[in-house]
């Protein structure tokens, strides 16, 4: 079995989850999303803490109508 069986499962489960409550929440203005890392998380690498911050801030600052429910965060 892959070593990374778990953590998909666990994904699937937030996706599913994220799913539900933007369809719930988001008319009612609640932006809803997750963020996947594809890579180890270190300073001054590709996925560098602050670069990926960034990201997240582009995220937050989406207009209504053009929401992402999913973002992955890639070099």
């Amino acid at each position: 079995m892959p070593a990374y069986t778990s953590l998909s499962l666990g994904k699937a489960g937030v996706r599913a989850v994220t799913a539900l409550l933007a369809a719930e929440y988001g008319p009612r203005g609640v932006h809803v999303a997750t963020v996947t890392v594809a890579g180890a998380v270190a300073p001054g690498t590709p996925y560098d803490p602050d670069d990926i911050a960034e990201s997240y801030w582009e995220l937050s600052n989406q207009v209504p109508g053009g929401w992402d429910e999913e973002f992955t965060y890639r070099v």
